[in-house]
């Protein structure tokens, strides 16, 4: 096999349905007896009109409406953090199987936060106990010993509610695992500029949304010289990894640091 091959978390937008203008539209048709093509067009001439329904649904509530959009995207990381991603149910996913990949083949992959020279040891050594114990049985035997630092790929499908009203506020939160922090904010960076209005209201409102959103908040102020728990979370999150901070993203947290 191939020398040990180091990664860190990644996350690829893979595609994307629905839109905050079809969610707009969709009023006029519901209630008002317009054609859907009526509707869209209506809205498409108002931004202000979409923002402001938009923003009147998630500000009453309404988050039902957001199961109409959603994306999907090829996420890569340990099975540490896959097994937390998976506890989340409003969502499809298709991952990468251990007992049918061969792993002697070279697609062997581990996932090490900062370089850990402890870890790196455990990559070593996982290595050369899984090839011993492929010389004697099947993958789906041998995949018994392959740590929770393995890299694994999965396929993972969300609607807008599950993904930026649940699933990022529960996993940005400061309480969270580093590796899914990291993560969710790739995940909430690819969707900014795809339901935007969407996007930066759930960034304005990320500490309301999750009432244990800034545990340590205090301890990690120290460390990182702010109070928002929202740049605390970035800050620390791509710090574990060693990792840059996407433009989008960098760019809401470099206006929250500068006020």
């Amino acid at each position: 096999m191939e020398e040990d091959i180091i990664i860190k978390p990644r996350v690829e937008l893979d595609l994307y349905w629905g839109s905050e203008e079809l969610i707009a539209a969709m009023t006029d048709v519901i209630y008002r007896g317009y054609s859907s093509k009526s509707a869209l067009d209506r809205v498409r001439a108002s931004p202000e009109l979409v923002e402001r329904r938009i923003k009147n649904f998630l500000r009453d509530g309404h988050y039902s409406v957001f199961e109409f959009m959603g994306a999907s995207w090829i996420i890569e990381g340990s099975r540490a953090m896959t097994h937390e991603l998976v506890r989340h149910r409003m969502a499809s996913y298709w991952q990468e199987s251990q007992r049918y990949v061969d792993y002697r083949k070279g697609q062997l992959r581990f996932v090490v936060p900062r370089k850990s020279p402890e870890l790196l040891k455990q990559v070593k050594s996982s290595s050369v106990l899984y090839l011993r114990a492929r010389e004697a049985m099947k993958p789906e035997d041998a995949r018994y010993v392959l740590p929770n630092l393995v890299a694994s790929r999965i396929w993972v499908q969300m609607n807008a509610r599950e993904a930026l009203i649940n699933f990022i506020p529960l996993r940005t939160g400061l309480g969270a695992f580093h590796e899914i922090r990291v993560v969710a904010w790739l995940v909430f960076n690819s969707l900014l500029n795809v339901f935007p209005i969407t996007a930066k209201w759930v960034w304005d409102n990320l500490p309301a949304l999750h009432p244990d959103y800034c545990r340590n908040a205090e301890e990690l102020s120290r460390k990182y010289f702010t109070n928002d728990c929202r740049a605390l979370s970035v800050t620390d999150a791509f710090s574990a990894w060693e990792m840059e901070v996407p433009a989008p993203l960098r760019a809401l947290v470099d206006e929250v640091l500068n006020r």
